[in-house]
């Protein structure tokens, strides 16, 4: 069994029918995470600094809709060694959201990860220095190919360090124009843009006061530094439309902390 089917059998508990234990979940998540992580920083641009931050993981898996509108992207292009700096895949997007002196910043990495050969394509969402160096960032991609079909690929989670907070981010392929989510009883619009390198792929991202991770400062693990229950993310019926208001498939929205 590997860290992913580890990490699945947490979320769905024991067979005598109990709830999965949150113990169990963050155990797991954080062994696949830290595992993607270490390999990442083996292969990403000596100036990427990538450190911890994880707060949570779930499964949020949803039907597709009947609609199938949205074509599989193309192969993707050759990443140019000196197309960009710092290890980017085509141009970084400006969030606009501002953490002390950083930019919060969204780009696309390729994926040299040995334990994923199937897995082309990265995204981060990286807090930038005044002069464009990638001080803080979280790194995510898909578990199982593709990578490059209709659909919302690789969520990754609010996440803080250094105090710095990074926004839930990700990418979805095909002509997504609106991206909704449910959060903490509302419906919550991404900002959206697309990538630099394939139109028909969309960076999006929520702003920090819409989806969040929020601590309960009254569980005991909020003294000892530790994830409390109430940073499980809070996340459902992930939506993406067309520039005609159609709605297009859902894909396999899996978000990872």
């Amino acid at each position: 069994m590997n860290d992913l089917d580890t990490f699945r059998t947490a979320l769905h508990g024991d067979e005598d029918g109990r709830p999965p234990a949150l113990d169990d979940i963050m155990s797991a998540g954080r062994k696949l995470r830290l595992k993607r992580r270490a390999a990442i920083a083996t292969v990403a641009a000596a100036a990427l600094v990538v450190t911890g931050g994880v707060t949570a993981t779930t499964w949020q898996a949803q039907a597709p809709p009947a609609q199938t509108g949205a074509p599989a992207a193309s192969a993707w292009p050759t990443p140019s060694a000196s197309a960009a700096p710092d290890g980017y895949w085509g141009l970084p997007v400006d969030t606009g959201i501002r953490q002390r002196n950083s930019k919060i910043k969204i780009n696309a990495f390729h994926n040299d990860n040995p334990a994923y050969p199937d897995i082309e394509f990265g995204i981060r969402v990286c807090a930038a220095t005044p002069t464009d160096a990638q001080a803080f960032c979280d790194n995510t991609f898909d578990e199982e190919a593709p990578d490059n079909s209709p659909g919302f690929h690789a969520i990754g989670l609010p996440s803080s360090s250094e105090n710095v907070n990074l926004p839930m981010y990700g990418y979805y392929v095909g002509p997504a124009t609106t991206i909704t989510v449910k959060s903490r009883g509302k419906v919550r619009t991404a900002k959206t843009a697309t990538w630099s390198e394939d139109p028909n792929v969309v960076f999006f991202w929520f702003p920090l006061d819409q989806v969040y991770l929020q601590a309960d400062k009254n569980d005991p693990m909020y003294k000892l530094g530790k994830v409390t229950k109430n940073e499980l993310p809070d996340t459902s019926d992930w939506t993406a439309y067309d520039a005609a208001g159609a709605e297009l498939p859902v894909g396999k929205p899996f978000v990872i902390g």
